[in-house]
């Protein structure tokens, strides 16, 4: 991250949430926005990354602004004695920009790990001591073939050993684990977690001579995790209680997930699970594999599958074996 992308950054947040830096809204003058960049200058003195938030004259300010329109496609308006402003419809957060928001702040969470330790707990991940992601990334871009001495666990590949050479393609974080998709010729796209199961990891400078081309977005289209099978993926259907409803309607469950029906009664002071205005019903397209199951065990009774039939009857029989532990 550069100096000057964080500086527009900042200017974006300032003027589109001034309450946020103790400023009223919707106007935010240009000396306000100098003084708020300054503060934030202030609050991390002799941090390098922060230095060109002192960057901000008017002039400067202005070529930020139309940064920021042609980049992230929001329209930052001036109204002379008053100020800059955002209105409301000129700005969707669009799943672009919610990413770049998104990615900035956990990078200056991580920045900042040591110095906010007693303001913000982050969930762990546990990479191996193998792995180092810059130089990683570095090879995905350049293409360099990687040396990978891995030793599976039961889930992922019945504890087989592999040890070969492979092509890097992305690198996927979910459930707190990070991932390694690769290819060799030999095994086809694998998913190598980043954890204790990498034994050795080397990068190489040798350029793939076949390299081939990765689309995360297309690969796990319908997977709910890291888990890609042979399954042919079906649109499942699944009601969710009120309570929950709110949570799974702000935080999907998948990319391709589909309200149906909203609860009747969304807000009710008790939980009556056999009242059917409490129930809402959604869908989502995807692959009923058992990362699916353990999404859908973690709702406890807040949620339940609908269908297709076969599915509820696999999930019923999972639900039956554990269960029996307790008899």
């Amino acid at each position: 991250m550069t100096s000057e992308f964080l500086r527009r950054y900042y200017v974006l947040r300032i003027i589109k949430n001034p309450e946020l830096y103790d400023l009223s809204k919707p106007y935010v003058t240009y000396e306000e926005l100098r003084n708020a960049l300054e503060t934030i200058v202030e609050r991390n003195q002799d941090d390098s990354l922060y230095e060109k938030l002192e960057f901000n004259s008017r002039k400067t300010i202005t070529r930020d602004i139309k940064d920021i329109r042609a980049f992230n496609k929001i329209h930052i308006k001036h109204k002379r004695f008053h100020g800059y402003y955002v209105e409301e419809k000129d700005f969707e957060v669009s799943e672009h920009l919610k990413e770049i928001f998104e990615k900035t702040e956990l990078y200056l969470l991580q920045h900042h790990a040591h110095a906010w330790k007693d303001y913000v707990t982050t969930s762990r991940t546990s990479l191996s001591p193998y792995v180092d992601l810059v130089a990683l990334i570095n090879a995905i871009e350049c293409k360099y073939l990687i040396e990978v001495d891995y030793k599976g666990w039961y889930d992922d590949n019945r504890f087989q050993k592999i040890k070969n050479i492979f092509q890097p393609l992305h690198i996927k974080e979910i459930n707190n684990a990070w991932y390694l998709i690769a290819h060799n010729s030999e095994i086809g796209i694998y998913a190598l977690c980043l954890d204790s199961r990498i034994n050795g990891l080397s990068i190489t400078t040798r350029v793939c001579k076949n390299p081939i081309s990765f689309n995360e977005a297309e690969y796990f289209k319908y997977s709910i995790g890291i888990l890609k099978t042979d399954l042919k993926p079906e649109w499942l259907h699944i009601k969710v209680a009120n309570h929950h409803f709110k949570y799974l309607e702000s935080n999907p469950l998948h990319h391709s997930q589909v309200i149906l029906s909203r609860p009747k009664d969304l807000d009710t002071q008790f939980l009556d699970y056999n009242n059917e205005r409490i129930w809402g019903e959604l869908k989502i397209y995807v692959e009923p594999n058992y990362e699916f199951y353990m999404q859908i065990l973690k709702y406890n009774l807040w949620v339940k599958l609908v269908s297709p039939k076969h599915v509820v009857a696999d999930l019923k029989a999972h639900i039956k074996c554990i269960s029996d532990y307790y008899n």
